[in-house]
């Protein structure tokens, strides 16, 4: 066995110095993509290797293959195939050779069926494995040179005089038989090629040939077998034939074990000669000859193969790449690798000028980067380059990705006489990365403006692996302070809060919690605050079934519970009130009742004593005019005239008042008169014929802005007083310096229909006479004949009718008052 010292290195001795190996290793370990194994061999008592202890798998590894870190067990225990797809074989390659190794495979376990890429290397006594998926190009590669040597193979079996065939993998797959083993089996060619031995054939179920093939897998130590009895058809029937078999492993030209050559002579005759008539053993003795023959025929062929197959890899037929050489200025295809040719799956290519066999190439800047690699020998290298194609003939043009490199190649007098052209598709990988990306974003922004909070949680310590904007902000720390921190470090006030234990049971049985108005403190709130949160603590698991994560969705829901219970709090206020109120309402209904008399009594009296004051009021009138008619001249002396006229006066005011008294008692009685349309434009007409001699004498001018045909709903006998009570004061109390101008506005506002009167008159100062403005009896320029009732009675009238009335004025300046109508 080869020294066990530490491997060549490609690292300089001063580099590896500079990190310390115990923590380069682990972070490589970590941090890699690519599965990463480290194995431990196992040998027998002779020193024979024979399985190995799995010490170590990386993240990627356990994510690859479905396994923990240390998954216990031996390597073929876990994977038996590999006795059959080589990879054992490989590995015992590199561990007894010392030499490193790479193999493409396939795996077919539970939940891994695809070619894998490895790379293997001995690490002091151990194996170190890197593996991953081999890239589509290596893979379709791989398909193709195992079918190349299917081909080769049976083209092999098909020249050779004895029964040939090779049979892959644990399910013995017949992937060549020549026709003498068709033959001998009872089935055509096109019955067993591509099916697995007992599928294909199934007469030899129970017969021990699939024990003795899978023992030469396992073995990987040849068969030979004498006289070997089958039951196999013969015209239809099942009969018994002999034959002399040769079992050989058949490998790659990596080692890899890739199944069994299955060599059969039938000696059926000969037996059942000997069997009859004991012949002589030279029958026996030529058979065996002619089966050592065909053994080393075989061997010669394969051979010869493995020498075909060598040249070819030095000619790129193994290279990773889609390969192709173009000569001459035309760029005819010299030269096309089957990886190439993959990519434009039964189109001619070879021999070929480029515009030709690829015309959609025409136009494209393709067709440019080419030019000047011929003309200038300028390398070109391209990543995810766009080349619209059509992958098959007559098929539609598709969006391509490839990595390509264009090399310029030189003849012998060094003129470039065609170039190389390296390429990998990697359509897929760039649509796939595309649409992750894409898949990413919407899910990234989706989650970022989510209105819930949201966090993930990985493993049992609850590592904060991600935190939504909408979560940092119902926490309280930024992102930046929350991810890659355990939850209750980063949260440690919510540790002593029942939280753990919710999470604890969550992760134990992987069923999801919901919260509805969970208390929590955190270290936002102020002291002897309480926040309070609907949540969902929602288990996640991986393609295996494995409980991995715990999601938490949130809402802060603090200002709704806060405000049902000072609702809750108020409620219990407003019974209390609502039982005052009542107690209030019942003392108020009395006092209303009382109210309602007494104003019924008042209202009685103004009545009763301006019609019993009438007759007396008239009498004195009568009397007073009696005296005034029967007095003589000479009486009429001194101030009596004067007098007399006083009292005359004196008399017509006291009627008026007593005639005020009644329409004031009649203004609650004028409440309950029901609402008719009328038109505001006739009734301020008529207001204006009845005050045409006043407007004569001050010489005063009345503009309207009241739009024909506008309706109020309203008593039109109080229609009628407000606007007579406000045009009448309008010219009443002009100006002596100036000429009355009277402005009459109407306009809709919201729900009411507005009246505005404004003058140039005296005017007057609201913020000492607005109390008594409205206010019966009251009035503010004394100078004029009045009672001081008017407006009292126009803010009743309209306030009775659900409007009101506004007023704006300054001394010396005018006023405006506005009356506001229900609609």
């Amino acid at each position: 066995m080869p020294d066990a010292a530490a491997p060549h290195s490609s690292f300089p001795a001063d580099l590896r110095a500079a990190y310390p190996p115990d923590e380069l290793l682990w972070g490589v370990l970590e941090t890699s993509l690519t599965g990463l194994a480290l194995y431990a061999p196992l040998r027998d008592a002779a020193g024979h290797l024979i399985d190995f202890a799995i010490d170590l798998l990386n993240p990627a590894a356990q994510q690859l293959l479905g396994q923990p870190a240390r998954p216990g067990g031996t390597y073929l225990a876990h994977y038996p195939q590999a006795l059959a797809n080589g990879v054992f074989a490989f590995y015992r390659t590199v561990v007894e050779s010392g030499e490193p190794g790479e193999l493409l495979a396939d795996y077919q376990v539970d939940n891994l069926n695809k070619t894998m890429q490895l790379a293997a290397r001995r690490v002091g006594q151990r194996l170190l494995v890197s593996f991953g998926a081999a890239p589509a190009a290596k893979a379709a590669h791989a398909e193709a040179e195992a079918e190349a040597e299917r081909q080769q193979f049976q083209a092999l079996a098909d020249q050779v005089p004895v029964a040939l065939g090779l049979l892959a993998g644990l399910e013995l797959r017949v992937v060549a038989a020549n026709q003498r083993l068709c033959a001998q089996w009872g089935h055509a060619p096109g019955q067993v090629l591509h099916r697995p031995l007992l599928e294909a054939v199934p007469e030899l179920r129970g017969q021990g040939f699939e024990a003795l093939l899978h023992e030469v897998m396992a073995t990987q130590k040849p068969f030979v077998g004498t006289e070997m009895p089958a039951r196999l058809l013969r015209n239809g029937q099942l009969t018994t034939t002999y034959y002399d078999v040769v079992y050989q492993p058949f490998y790659t030209a990596q080692g890899a074990l890739q199944g069994v050559i299955n060599v059969a002579v039938e000696v059926t005759a000969q037996v059942l000669a000997r069997q009859r008539l004991q012949a002589p053993a030279d029958e026996l003795q030529a058979a065996n000859q002619a089966l050592t023959a065909a053994v080393a025929a075989v061997e010669q062929a394969r051979t010869e193969t493995e020498r075909q197959r060598r040249q070819f890899e030095q000619l790129f037929m193994r290279a990773p790449a889609a390969i192709c050489i173009f000569e001459g200025p035309d760029w005819v295809y010299e030269f096309v690798n089957p990886g190439y040719q993959q990519m434009f799956y039964g189109r001619q290519l070879l021999g070929l000028p480029l515009l030709e066999a690829l015309p959609e190439v025409a136009g494209q800047p393709l067709v440019a980067i080419l030019h000047h690699v011929y003309t200038t020998g300028e390398t070109f290298e391209g990543r995810e380059v766009l080349v619209p194609l059509a992958r098959t003939a007559g098929g539609p043009i598709e969006d391509i990705y490839f990595d390509l490199t264009y090399q310029a190649r030189y003849n012998e007098q060094g003129a470039i006489d065609g170039f190389v052209t390296y390429a990998y598709d990697v359509t897929e990988q760039v649509l796939a990365r595309r649409q992750r990306e894409a898949q990413q974003t919407q899910l990234q922004e989706v989650f970022e403006q989510a209105p819930v909070a949201i966090f993930v949680l990985r493993g049992p310590a609850y590592i904060m692996e991600v935190v939504n904007p909408a979560m940092s902000e119902l926490l309280g720390p930024p992102i930046a302070e929350l991810l890659g921190q355990p939850y209750f470090e980063a949260m440690p006030e919510l540790a002593g809060q029942g939280y753990p234990e919710i999470l604890a049971e969550v992760w134990r049985t992987g069923q999801p919690f919901v919260a509805q108005e969970q208390p929590a403190r955190l270290a936002r709130h102020q002291p002897h605050e309480t926040g309070y949160f609907t949540f969902v603590y929602q288990p996640l698991y991986d393609a295996h079934g494995r409980l991995t994560d715990i999601m938490g969705m949130a809402v802060d829901i603090t200002t709704q519970v806060l405000a049902r219970q000072q609702v809750q709090s108020l409620n219990e206020e407003l019974a209390v009130l609502n039982e005052e109120l009542q107690a209030s309402n019942e003392e108020l209904h009395d006092t209303n009742t009382q109210l309602l008399r007494t104003n019924a009594d008042l209202d009685n009296f103004i009545y009763t004593a301006s019609h019993d004051l009438k007759a007396p009021i008239a009498n004195i009138e009568g009397l007073l005019l009696a005296l005034q008619q029967e007095m003589p001249a000479a009486g009429r002396v001194g101030q009596v005239p004067t007098m007399l006229l006083l009292m005359q006066a004196a008399i017509e005011r006291f009627g008026r008042t007593i005639g005020h008294l009644t329409e004031v008692s009649s203004l609650q009685k004028a409440h309950a008169q029901p609402a008719t349309p009328v038109s505001l434009a006739r009734v301020i007409d008529e207001v204006q014929l009845d005050l045409a001699p006043l407007m004569l004498q001050t010489d005063a001018r009345v503009l309207l802005d009241v739009p024909e045909g506008t309706i109020l709903l309203f008593s039109e006998k109080n229609l009628r007083s407000v606007v007579y009570n406000l045009l009448s004061n309008a010219l009443k109390y002009h100006h002596p310096d100036r000429t009355p101008v009277v402005r009459v506005t109407y306009w809709a506002q919201g729900s009411y229909q507005v009246l505005a009167v404004q003058d140039n008159g005296l005017g007057f100062d609201l913020a000492r006479g607005e109390a008594k403005l409205f206010a019966m009896f009251q009035r503010l320029h004394t100078h004029v004949e009045g009672t001081g009732i008017g407006l009292y009675m126009v803010k009743k009238m309209v306030e009775n009718a659900g409007g009101r009335i506004e007023v704006r004025s300054e001394p010396e300046q005018g006023a405006t008052f506005t009356v506001y109508f229900p609609s």
